[in-house]
């Protein structure tokens, strides 16, 4: 454990704006730019990151403005003249943006796309992918055009790196001649009377190069991709399966059960992922999943989600009344089959179990969920949000404590989203007794605090066994 008084490093606490505190754009997983607005002034000393970063370069800048070393050039040639605005002397967002975005050096004129970046100095670029959201000297990460006034790619709704391209290697979208697979799937398709590539979206191809188009022997690059080849980013325009290098778990994709499952892997005597990133610490238990034994003290999948009127772990949108009132309390969907199975009643109680904690959550009875027939038996999966916590005007317990932390091998992403659990009718218990609720579950799944089962399965010889 870190001392802090024992640490020789000095740390600058900096108090940081939320984002309804500040203007500037949000990207999603769909790789969407959106600009938000500054919706209310941060409190007290609180400033933007942006703020931060310019006015400690400023006054770095201004420190070193009499110097003559080599070290401090790239300091001081920097550009570092953005335009400030309000009593605090904000910096303006939209000029980062536009900067970013690029220009032509001579003109000012902000870039179009990324085609137009030249290696000469003529043009300066702060990021090719983001080349085109200041086309025209607009915002283009600002629109907000109705879907009633455009087409359903809604390509005027926002900014999609790179190009405003919505879908990536569309050309996919047709056939190797270019012709769309088919009517209801037309997308991007080849022109052949204005000899280029046309569609509801940018087409991500160059643009005039026909499907005949057949690379010469040697060529490389954008030369060597062929006319029927879009997958444009890889050097021979295919889509991968195998992929040589780059990954931690093997050059193929292939199948792993969840670290929680109440099922055997059915393409592989592997269960779960073996180089799946694991910490060993007393609350950190796995329920056992198959071939183990006791699997069945876990029987059913639980799953999370989102809810349209919270936001996250909703710290913030629990304490708008609104919102609150909208869904004011946690709960949990099941099938009416596992409900009778259960004795779970609509708009009761019941609390779920995991081997490293119990949670509970009124019922809500739904035919959404339907149970499962694997491997000849029935697997039932129950539904949760997670947006509830102690604080707030609504509060609700945390569907995130029935969640152990293990992480995929290659960018360490959480597997949070499912896992296995029981569920009985009734409020959880609290205090010593939830404790003992606990430690009786782990005692009958064999489940050993701090420690985990070994990565690689075994079989009922106990010869590991990890062939996949």
């Amino acid at each position: 454990e870190i001392v802090p008084e024992e640490c020789r490093t000095e740390v600058f606490f900096l108090p940081a704006a939320s984002h309804v505190e500040k203007e500037g754009t949000f990207t999603q997983t769909q790789r969407l730019l959106q600009w938000r607005e500054k919706a209310v002034e941060p409190p007290g000393d609180a400033r933007s990151e942006l703020w931060f970063f310019y006015h400690l370069g400023r006054k770095l800048r201004e420190k070193s403005a009499d110097s003559d070393l080599p070290r401090d050039r790239a300091l001081l040639d920097l550009t570092w003249d953005y335009p400030t605005h309000g009593p605090h002397a904000e910096p303006s967002a939209e000029a980062v943006l536009r900067e970013i975005n690029g220009y032509d050096v001579t003109t000012g004129r902000p870039l179009s796309s990324f085609a137009e970046a030249r290696a000469d100095g003529s043009t300066a670029v702060g990021c090719w992918i983001y080349t085109g959201v200041y086309a025209d000297g607009v915002n283009q990460a600002a629109r907000r055009k109705s879907r009633h006034e455009q087409d359903w790619v809604a390509a005027e709704w926002g900014w999609a790196w790179p190009a405003n391209r919505r879908i990536l290697y569309n050309r996919a979208s047709a056939d190797p001649d270019g012709n769309p697979w088919s009517e209801r799937k037309r997308y991007v398709w080849w022109d052949a009377d204005r000899g280029e590539w046309t569609g509801y979206d940018v087409p991500d191809f160059e643009k005039t190069k026909p499907p005949s188009y057949r690379p010469p022997a040697g060529a490389s690059g954008p030369e060597g991709i062929a006319g029927a080849d879009p997958f444009v980013m890889q050097g021979d325009g295919k889509g991968w399966l195998y992929a040589p290098s780059g990954v931690l778990d093997g050059p193929l994709p292939t199948h792993y059960e969840p670290v929680e499952s109440p099922v055997r892997n059915p393409l592989y005597r592997q269960q779960a992922n073996p180089t799946r990133k694991m910490y060993a610490h007393p609350v950190n238990s796995v329920n056992p999943s198959p071939p183990q034994e006791h699997s069945q003290v876990f029987p059913y999948v639980f799953t999370v989600s989102r809810l349209t009127e919270h936001h996250t772990a909703g710290g913030m949108s629990r304490t708008v009344s609104p919102l609150a009132e909208l869904q004011p309390e946690m709960f949990v969907e099941v099938s009416p089959e596992l409900a009778a199975e259960r004795g779970l009643d609509h708009l009761g109680w019941a609390h779920l179990v995991s081997g490293r904690a119990v949670i509970e959550a009124k019922v809500l009875v739904t035919d959404r969920l339907t149970p499962l027939r694997v491997e000849g038996r029935i697997i039932h999966q129950v539904w949760l949000p997670y947006h509830f916590g102690f604080e707030g005007l609504v509060t609700g317990d945390s569907a995130n404590d029935l969640f152990g932390i293990s992480l995929d091998p290659n960018v360490l992403i959480q597997e949070s989203k499912v896992g296995t659990c029981d569920v009985r009718p009734g409020r959880r218990p609290t205090g010593p007794a939830l404790l003992d609720l606990v430690a009786d579950y782990q005692r009958r799944a064999g489940i050993t605090p701090g420690q985990h089962a070994p990565a690689v399965t075994a079989d009922s010889e106990g010869e590991a066994r990890g062939d996949s």
